[in-house]
């Protein structure tokens, strides 16, 4: 009996995702997002500022391999510029959305030869080379022409039943690892006093690089020397971050109200610390975390 059971569950599950398609609008979103965060860092920084001439030891393919293959480091220095606004041209072809099927590896590989070459880079690279890199398989199942249509499957062939579970099973590999990107962020705070004692936004507000611009200054500093604000502002972000975390095991009807809470979170960030394409990579991981399953909780038959 428990053996029946067990494959009445399985069979119920395999016919929910086969049934149940990721492949929508908002999937069509987090790319965009990702791509456009890496497209306006080129398009606003001097390559000569970006990029190194010659390849560092650090960088070296035997620490990193791929960078064998790293187009930024192959090029020669003469042609960093024209090489620039050609990686710059096929991201506004990724953020388009026209076949993600055919995208989805040269926005990996441009992603990935971005953070391993360029000298500026923030945890938003980092973030949006992770992600590709877990889409690629999800996406090389994509028959869509484009990324804002949605993929309309009824799961009877084998071959939909096969891409449902395959895809549905990666998604949520990809939804851990935006739950541990918050999970780690907060941990990792209450391990530093100056989180714990509530002067950590003080000090982060007025970094000398990525502190808030001047003309903030007499505005915010009255309150971040207040101890009840920088407290209450210090333990928010930790607990704010934790909720984030713990949202994977939420029900989807509270995503919508959680995502426009997050990107306003990040949007905050950008005004602070002008970190634009953390505010992207970020924006993007947020739509694969909540709007994705949101948008099939509507379409749901």
């Amino acid at each position: 009996m428990n053996l029946r059971n067990s494959l009445i569950r399985l069979d119920s599950y395999i016919e929910y995702y086969a049934s149940y398609s990721i492949y929508n609008n908002a999937l069509g979103l987090a790319r965009t997002l990702l791509a456009a965060g890496t497209a306006l860092t080129l398009l606003f920084t001097d390559e000569k500022v970006l990029f190194k001439s010659g390849l560092h030891p650090g960088w070296s393919s035997e620490i990193v391999p791929i960078n064998a293959l790293n187009f930024f480091n192959l090029v020669p220095v003469n042609f960093i510029t024209l090489t620039k606004w050609i990686v710059f041209l096929i991201l506004i072809i990724i953020a388009s959305g026209w076949r993600p099927r055919f995208t989805c590896i040269p926005h990996w590989y441009i992603s990935t030869c971005f953070l391993n070459s360029a000298l500026d880079i923030e945890g938003g690279d980092q973030i949006t080379s992770n992600i590709t890199m877990l889409l690629l398989p999800i996406l090389l199942m994509d028959s869509r022409k484009w990324h804002w249509q949605r993929l309309s499957t009824n799961g009877n062939s084998f071959g939909e039943k096969v891409r449902g579970i395959i895809s549905n099973t990666l998604f949520y590999v990809i939804k851990l690892q935006v739950c541990v990107i918050y999970f780690h962020a907060a941990i990792g705070k209450i391990g530093v006093n100056q989180w714990l004692d509530g002067t950590a936004p003080y000090y982060w507000f007025n970094h000398p690089v990525f502190g808030m611009s001047s003309w903030l200054k007499p505005l915010l500093n009255p309150f971040l020397t207040n101890s009840y604000f920088v407290f209450l502002l210090s333990w928010g972000v930790i607990v704010w971050e934790l909720i984030l975390a713990a949202a994977i095991f939420m029900e989807k009807k509270h995503y919508k109200r959680l995502f426009i809470i997050a990107v306003g979170f990040h949007f905050l960030i950008v005004v602070v610390h002008g970190l634009f394409s953390f505010f992207f990579a970020m924006t993007g991981a947020l739509c694969l975390y909540f709007l994705v399953e949101y948008n099939n909780r509507i379409y749901e038959k």
